[in-house]
């Protein structure tokens, strides 16, 4: 059964016993505030969703002379993700023989150490060819070495959630997410409300509760999967 704002708006105003909607302190404007930042904030950073692990696909080429791919000019949603797993994989765009072979590169996320091994500003002298290295930093992805064709790029990870629109009202992403959402933005609104201890012990309580219950959910679907081996 879908569930939307409205039914995450009702549970935090039974939370927080604030049920005037009329009051500028707690009117559904100033609740959805909380409930956003809560899941773009707090969410993303807390809880590692297995219904939220995703894939972004853009494409490199010889036309970019550094090697420097920017997420705001990828036309992909690339913005949206929070974490990236330790595999991105390569691959030529149209292989000669019309196979597809897949090649893992190696992640930085340090510059120092990246830059470190290849070179500063040392674009002008790098020659073409296979890229096998790859920093991510700063919301930009470089590409050593430079491309000497066009290549498809996947990259695993965890997406950011997007905020709830204030117009209509929106259904949430998963069912499941209903209550944990809803305490975990009832938590912060009583924390800048300065609750009494107790009341702000029994919504840490409840929260840690629902929090359980989504992170068993996650762990029991990841659990099933193939492990993979280590060496």
């Amino acid at each position: 059964m879908a569930r939307n704002v409205s039914d995450v708006l009702r549970i935090m105003r039974l939370a927080i016993g604030r049920r005037n909607e009329n009051d500028p302190d707690s009117n559904d404007g100033t609740l959805l505030q909380y409930i956003n930042d809560f899941i773009s904030l707090s969410m993303s950073d807390d809880v590692k969703l297995f219904d939220n692990f995703g894939t972004m696909k853009f494409t490199i080429d010889q036309t970019v002379t550094d090697g420097v791919y920017s997420l705001v000019g990828l036309d992909i949603n690339a913005q949206s993700f929070v974490n990236i797993s330790t595999e991105i994989m390569i691959s030529l765009t149209a292989p000669v023989d019309n196979s597809v072979s897949w090649n893992i590169l190696n992640l930085y996320q340090d510059p120092g150490e990246f830059y470190g091994y290849w070179g500063f500003n040392n674009t002008s002298i790098l020659s073409v060819g296979y890229p096998t290295d790859v920093l991510y930093y700063d919301n930009e992805f470089v590409f050593r070495t430079i491309p000497d064709a066009s290549y498809t790029i996947n990259i695993f990870g965890y997406k950011q959630i997007a905020d709830f629109s204030n117009i209509g009202n929106p259904t949430i992403p998963f069912d499941y997410w209903l209550r944990y959402i809803a305490y975990g933005a009832a938590l912060n609104y009583a924390k800048d409300y300065r609750f009494d201890s107790e009341t702000l012990q029994m919504l840490k309580y409840s929260f840690t509760s629902e929090r359980k219950l989504l992170m068993a959910r996650t762990h029991n679907q990841i659990k099933i999967s193939r492990t993979k081996p280590s060496w």
